[in-house]
């Protein structure tokens, strides 16, 4: 069986690339860009997976935020999605 949960950060970055868009350039402050590809990141999820589910990472106990991930989708279906959106432009 495949593995079925990915970061949420990966499909932001993937996103972020199409664009253009250079991640590890990006400030990761509250608000700030990378929130922002995150969040279009959980609506492309959304949108085109019903399926998926995005689960918000908790605090760890060091008081860092664990990673969002996403549930029940593949980078398969990411790349699906990619193309589709391409074709809907």
């Amino acid at each position: 069986m495949a593995d079925r949960t990915v970061k949420l950060d990966n499909v932001a970055i993937l996103l972020a690339v199409d664009a253009g868009v250079s991640w590890y350039e990006l400030p990761d402050y509250p608000g700030y860009s990378k929130g922002r590809w995150r969040d279009r990141a959980r609506c492309l999820i959304r949108r085109g997976a019903p399926d998926a589910r995005v689960v918000d990472g908790g605090v760890q106990w060091d008081g860092r935020m664990s990673d969002d991930i996403v549930r029940n989708f593949s980078t398969l279906e990411f790349h699906r999605l990619m193309e589709a959106r391409k074709f809907s432009r």
